[in-house]
C-alpha cells in the first residue's frame, strides 16, 4: 500500500514538472554586442532586395549555434548568417537549458538616395536582436571622388569682401555654352565666354555687396563643404561643371561632369548663374531669343522661368499636376513671352500638352517675338496632334513670317510634314524674305537653315546635310502641295 502512495505522488510530481516545463516561456536574451552586416557586393549590383528569416540556437556562453537562413533570396541569406554568427548575448540567469530556438529577421533594402559616394553607403537599424534593416544606396553609373574628412567639412566663420565663387562650364559634343563667371564678396561680376554663348570674351558688371554676400553664405554652409572634390560618369562627350570658392582664407573645388553630382551642388552653379544673371551673356536680350533656345533655358536660370515651366520641360507628369492644382495663371510668361505649353511642347512629350490644354492654356498664345505652342513642337521636330485639335491656328507667322510647317521642313522630318499638311497648313505661304516652305528644307540641306539651332555649317560643296530620302519625300510634299513642278 505504501508503495503505491509513494507511486503515485512520484507520477504527481512528475506530472507538475512537465506542465512546468510545457509552460515555460521563450527565455529573452540581451543582446550585447554585434559585428556590422554588410550588404552582398553582388546583390547590390544586381538590385537585389528583400527579408532574410534567420534561425539559431545559443550555447551557454550566449553565442549564437546552428545558425541557418531558413527564407529569403541566395544572394542575401550568407550575409544575414554570418552577421548573426557575430552577435554575443547576455543569458537570463535563471536559464537550465540552452537548446531554445530563435530567430531573427533581416531587411536588405535600397534608399531613395541616389547621390554618388566613393564607396557604397551603409545604415543599420537593429531592434533587439528581432529585426536588423541593412539600407544602402543603388548602384549607379556616378562615382565620387577627393571626399573630405568629416574634421574639413565646417565652414569658415564669415564671408568677406574679399571672398569670390567661379563658376565654369565646359563644352560637349554638341552646343553646350562654355564660359566662366565669378562674383567677388564687393558684388564685382566678371565674364569670360567661350563657344556657344552670345557674349564671347570678358564682360564686366556689378550685382551689389549684398547680393554677393547672400550669394557666398550659400557656400559658407557644412553641406557644400562636406561636397566629394570630384563626380564623375561613366558616359563620354558631357559637358564639366565647376566650382571654385574662397571664404575666409580657405578654398574649395568642386567639379562636376554630366550632371553626375548631388542636387544640391547643382542648385548651387543655378545659384551663381541667377545671381551673375549669365543668361543675358548666354543667349543676349531675352525679349529677342531665338525658339530654339527654349529647352536649355528650362534646365539653366533665366528671368521669370516657373518650377511648372520646368517640369513641362522635363515632362515630369507628376509635378506638372501638383502645380497645376494652386496655378493661378497657366499662360504665365518668361522673360521672352513663352509659357508653360510651349516648354510642354517643345518637351517631345505628348503627355504634358494634353494636361496644360485640360487646364485652358492658350494654344494660339504667342511670344514677343510671335512663336507660339505649335512652332515649339516643331522646334523639337513635331507636329503636336493635340494642339491642332485644340484649335491652334496651323498656319500663324513669327515675327520672321516663319510658320511651323517652315520649321519641319528646314529639319527635313517627312512624316512630320505629312501630318501638318493633312491639318491643314498652307505650304504657299512665305515669310519676310519671301522663302516657302520648300525653300527652308534646301536651305537647311544645304547647311544654311533660317531656323537657328537647326544646320549652321556646311561640310562641303554638296548639299547633303539632311538624308537624301528624307529631302526626296519631303520636297514632294511640299510641291504637291503647293502646286509646284518647280525643282
Amino acid at each position: 500500500m505504501q508503495k503505491a502512495a509513494i507511486r503515485i505522488v512520484l507520477i504527481v510530481l512528475l506530472l507538475i514538472l512537465i506542465v512546468r516545463a510545457l509552460g515555460q516561456t521563450l527565455p529573452e536574451p540581451h543582446l550585447v554586442s554585434a559585428g556590422l552586416p554588410k550588404y552582398p557586393a553582388l546583390a547590390r549590383q544586381a538590385r537585389i532586395e528583400g527579408e532574410v528569416r534567420v534561425e539559431f540556437t545559443l550555447n551557454s556562453s550566449g553565442e549564437p549555434v546552428s545558425v541557418s537562413a531558413v527564407s529569403g533570396h541566395p544572394m542575401l541569406k550568407g550575409a544575414a548568417e554570418e552577421n548573426v554568427k557575430t552577435w554575443k548575448f547576455e543569458l537570463p540567469k535563471d536559464l537550465y537549458r540552452t537548446e531554445w530556438k530563435y530567430d531573427t529577421i533581416f531587411n536588405f533594402k535600397f534608399s531613395t538616395d541616389n547621390q554618388p559616394y566613393e564607396n557604397p553607403k551603409l545604415s543599420v537599424t537593429i531592434d533587439s536582436y528581432h529585426y536588423v534593416e541593412v539600407i544602402t544606396n543603388p548602384p549607379s553609373n556616378n562615382f565620387a571622388h577627393d571626399c573630405p574628412r568629416p574634421s574639413e567639412t565646417q565652414p569658415p566663420s564669415s564671408v568677406t569682401e574679399r571672398d569670390f565663387v567661379e563658376l565654369s562650364r565646359s563644352g560637349c559634343y554638341g552646343t553646350c555654352p562654355s564660359y566662366k563667371v565669378k562674383v567677388a564678396g564687393n558684388g564685382d561680376v566678371s565674364w569670360r565666354g567661350g563657344a556657344f554663348v552670345d557674349a564671347v570674351g570678358e564682360r564686366h558688371s556689378t550685382i551689389g555687396s549684398e547680393s554677393a554676400t547672400a550669394l557666398l553664405e550659400k557656400f559658407n554652409s557644412p553641406a557644400f563643404w562636406a561636397l566629394c572634390g570630384g563626380y564623375d560618369a561613366s558616359v563620354t562627350d558631357s559637358s564639366t561643371m565647376q566650382i571654385e570658392v574662397r571664404i575666409g582664407g580657405r578654398s574649395k573645388t568642386v567639379c562636376n561632369y554630366a550632371n553626375s553630382a548631388p542636387q544640391f551642388e547643382k542648385s548651387l552653379e543655378d545659384a551663381v548663374d541667377a545671381a551673375a544673371n549669365t543668361h543675358g551673356w548666354r543667349h543676349g536680350d531675352a525679349r529677342t531669343e531665338p525658339l530654339s533656345n527654349i529647352l536649355q533655358d528650362a534646365y539653366m536660370p533665366k528671368l521669370g522661368v516657373t518650377p511648372l515651366m520646368k517640369a513641362d520641360a522635363e515632362a515630369d507628369l507628376s509635378a506638372i499636376k501638383e502645380i497645376l492644382i494652386s496655378a493661378d495663371d497657366v499662360d504665365a510668361t518668361d522673360g521672352s513671352g513663352w509659357t508653360a505649353l510651349m516648354y510642354a511642347a517643345a518637351s517631345g512629350h505628348s503627355e504634358p500638352v494634353e494636361l496644360l490644354l485640360a487646364a485652358k492654356a492658350n494654344p494660339n498664345h504667342k511670344s514677343l517675338n510671335g512663336d507660339t505652342p505649335l512652332m515649339a513642337s516643331a522646334i523639337s521636330r513635331l507636329f503636336d496632334q493635340n494642339l491642332a485639335h485644340a484649335g491652334a491656328a496651323l498656319n500663324a507667322k513669327n515675327s520672321f513670317g516663319t510658320t511651323a510647317l517652315m520649321i519641319l521642313a528646314a529639319a527635313g522630318e517627312a512624316d512630320e510634314v505629312r501630318d501638318a499638311l493633312k491639318a491643314g497648313a498652307d505650304a504657299t505661304l512665305k515669310d519676310s524674305m519671301g522663302r516657302a516652305a520648300l525653300d527652308y528644307l534646301h536651305l537647311a540641306n544645304c547647311g544654311k537653315s533660317p531656323v537657328p539651332g537647326y544646320s549652321a555649317f556646311t561640310t562641303g560643296e554638296k548639299c547633303d546635310e539632311l538624308d537624301e530620302d528624307d529631302v526626296r519625300e519631303v520636297a514632294a510634299l511640299l510641291k504637291r502641295a503647293s502646286g509646284s513642278v518647280r525643282h
